[in-house]
Parts: C-alpha cells; sequence; structure tokens
C-alpha cells in the first residue's frame, strides 16, 4: 500500500503530531509512506520531526491556510499534491484538516482516483466533507454527528506513544531545574498551541486562578507558541507583578516537550496533549471554551470517554481556582488520578491500537474504489453542501444535504 499523509501546517500542535506518530507506525508496518504539507511562510518545526522519522516530505507554500472566502479549495496546492500522488503511485491520501482534505479531494482523488480519507480532530466535523470519504473523528459524539448526515465517519481517538510518552522513560527534574523549579513548588503546566480558536481562553483562565489562589507553592508553567503568545505573555507579566514572583513560566516552544509533562505535579490540557499528560501519570484538568474547566476523575471519564478532552461551558467560568486548590492540597488525590490517567491511556488510547484500526480502514477504503463518474458528482455534492453552509445555518444546511442528494442520485 502506497500511502500519501498530508499535514495542513508544520507547527507544534495535536493533529500534526498524531498523524506523525500514526505514518512512522503505517511505514513500520511494511507499507510506503509519504508526506506532504503545506505552509505559509517557512516551514515549522514539524518538517524536521518528520524528516528526522526517515519519511519522504514534500513542500508546498501558501499564503492562505484555508480556502479564501467563497473558494471551495485552493488549487495550486490541489495540483501539489496531485503531481506528488502520480509521480509516487499512490494508492490513497490521508489528509489532516479540512483545508487539506478538499485540497485532497479536487486534487489526487478527483484527477487520479487515489482513495481519500480525512481525520478532523476540531470541535465539530463539517457537514459538507465529502460523504464517501473515509472521515477519522476524535470522539464518539462528533462521529455521532457525521454519520447522522451521512458521512461515512469512524472514530480513532487521538492516540499516544505509550513507550515514549512514559514515567520511567523521561525524567522531568531536568527540566524543573533549568526552570528553577524548586522542589517543595507544584508544577502546574500545559503543553499547547497557543492559538485564540480554542486555547487562549482555558489557558489565560488557568492564569487568573493562579493570580486567585495567591499559593506560593503553585506555579504554572506554559510550553507552545502561536498567535497568542504576546497576549498571554501580557497576561503571565500581569500575574508574576501583582504576585511579586515567578508565578507563571513561559517556555516558548519544545521540540520535545515530554520533560514538561514528566515535571509536572498537576496538568492542564486539552485533546491529543491532555492524553499525553495522562500517559506520564499526571493528574488532569481538562480545559475548554466558555469557561470550561473540568477534572478527570472517577466521576467525569464517561463525560471524556464520549465527548473527547475538551467541552464547552455556558459561559459561566467554571470553578479552576477551586479545582487547582484541592488538587494542591491533597497529594494521595494527586497520586490516585495520577495512577488512573496512566490505566486509561493505557487501556484505550495507545499508539499500536489506532494504528490497527488506521490500517484496517485504509484496507477497506482500497477494497471501494470510486470510479470517475462517481468521483465527478461526488464534487459537484460537496461544491453544493459547501455553497448551502455558507449561505445557510445550521438547521437549514442539514435539511438541504439529504435534497441535495436525492436530486443527484437521479
Amino acid at each position: 500500500m502506497r500511502v500519501l499523509v498530508g499535514l495542513h501546517h508544520l507547527e507544534l500542535g495535536g493533529s500534526q503530531l498524531n498523524a506523525l506518530d500514526l505514518a512512522t507506525k503505517i511505514r513500520d508496518r511494511g507499507h510506503h509512506v509519504e508526506v506532504f504539507a503545506t505552509h505559509t511562510d517557512t516551514p515549522g518545526p514539524v518538517a524536521d520531526l518528520v524528516r528526522a522519522r526517515g519519511l519522504p516530505l514534500t513542500l508546498a507554500r501558501h499564503p492562505r491556510e484555508r480556502p479564501a472566502r467563497g473558494a471551495l479549495y485552493r488549487p495550486s496546492v490541489a495540483a501539489a499534491m496531485t503531481e506528488l500522488a502520480r509521480t509516487a503511485r499512490i494508492d490513497l491520501v490521508h489528509a489532516y484538516e479540512y483545508p487539506l482534505i478538499l485540497d485532497a479531494f479536487y486534487g489526487p482523488h478527483l484527477r487520479l482516483g487515489a482513495e481519500l480519507a480525512g481525520t478532523v480532530y476540531a470541535m465539530a466535523v463539517p457537514t459538507w466533507l465529502p460523504g464517501h470519504a473515509t472521515l477519522v473523528a476524535g470522539t464518539r459524539d462528533l462521529v455521532h454527528g457525521a454519520r447522522a448526515v451521512g458521512q461515512r465517519a469512524v472514530l480513532i481517538e487521538p492516540p499516544v506513544d505509550t513507550d515514549s510518552d512514559d514515567p520511567v522513560a523521561v525524567d522531568g527534574l531536568a527540566f524543573r531545574r533549568a526552570y528553577g523549579i524548586a522542589d517543595d513548588e507544584l508544577a502546574v503546566v500545559v503543553v499547547s498551541r497557543l492559538e485564540p480558536d480554542m486555547k487562549e481562553e482555558g489557558i489565560a483562565g488557568a492564569m487568573g486562578a493562579i493570580k486567585e489562589l495567591g499559593d506560593p507553592r503553585l506555579r504554572f508553567v506554559v510550553v507552545g507558541t502561536g498567535p497568542s503568545v504576546d497576549s498571554l505573555a501580557r497576561r503571565a507579566a500581569e500575574v508574576n507583578t501583582a504576585l511579586g514572583r515567578e508565578a507563571i513560566t513561559m517556555t516558548g516552544a519544545l521540540a520535545d516537550p515530554r520533560p514538561a509533562y514528566a515535571a509536572a505535579d498537576i496538568a492542564l490540557g486539552m485533546g491529543g496533549s491532555a492524553l499525553r499528560a495522562m500517559a506520564f501519570g499526571k493528574p488532569l484538568v481538562v480545559l475548554g471554551v466558555k469557561g470550561f474547566s473540568r477534572p478527570f476523575d472517577e466521576s467525569s471519564c464517561a463525560h471524556f470517554f464520549e465527548a473527547g478532552f475538551f467541552g464547552v461551558g455556558d459561559g459561566h467560568p467554571d470553578p479552576i481556582a477551586a479545582q487547582l486548590a484541592e488538587l494542591a492540597g491533597d497529594s494521595d488525590r494527586r497520586t490516585r488520578l495520577g495512577a488512573l490517567s496512566r490505566r486509561v491511556v493505557l487501556e484505550r488510547y495507545s499508539l499500536d491500537v489506532a494504528t490497527d484500526t488506521l490500517e484496517r480502514l485504509y484496507g477497506e477504503a482500497l477494497a471501494k474504489r470510486h470510479g470517475t463518474a462517481f468521483r465527478v458528482r461526488a464534487a459537484v455534492r460537496t461544491a453544493l453542501h459547501r455553497t448551502a453552509a455558507d449561505l445557510a445555518g445550521n438547521v437549514l444546511r442539514t435539511r438541504l444535504r439529504p435534497l441535495v442528494r436525492r436530486v443527484l442520485s437521479r
């Protein structure tokens, strides 16, 4: 099997790292894997990680991470993917996140007949993505929602390499020493891309909680960079000034963040980063948007198994200060929840289990080759769905989709 894995950008983030881990595992099982990635300026650090894994990498520069308003896809990106798929004799393209899924659909899938899989590790799977493609989502709720509108969605929860992300494999002491975290301090650590859409609010809320608590034992360590780095750095400086100490440390991005996870006494996070923290046996508070924060424990695990390690609140902030205070004040609780975290990751989220599922999905997709006429009809259908999405709200869009499907099936 010859697979092209497409990354929608090369900055450090959960989607890219998950894609790279899975691509490496698929390669190690004897399949040929090529990696294609877009970037808007200079390639990000994930490019070096791809090369370090020994995977062939093809880069395409484009000024936009997403199609321009009113456009279905990016023609130059689709053309570059098509050329690579042609020369590398690709059987299947697996694109990550919806902009590159559309580029792959209108590129190598439509033009060459390479089969298509796409992963969306976001808050929603767009209803206008092609329903015949294999769409991977990271939570059961997202899979159910996609299937309800006729999409071929499957569940692969963000995988964790439990051999690499293992508390016995990494020593966090050097990290604590490097950033001056004393032995009697409790390191509250978040590893995240710093961006406004999903991450900034929760991290800023945690900074506010550190200020509110004023507990001299707590050091909040923020690992990562991104568009929100300046606003969060200003917030961190305000908290540090108010408390008269370095209560918040911002490290920037780390090519290998495992020492930060290992150094944590309490972890904050969402998505794949939350699961990596759990793999290190850390008690976790899951962050989200609209005020959401919730510890991962025996009472909340069922919710996170269904909805994923993220949350949307009601606009009124959850009591993250009280949640942190409870964990900081109870070492036995931290130990118990850390053991629960590690056990859950080993049982549900290991990279080997995810690779088994993905390899099977690739095989099933290749067994259902779609002819030229089918692909052309699917392209028209997708264009109409996307246009409907731009013109209508979710309710009308859901009603239009079956109507469009019936019209095009005649």
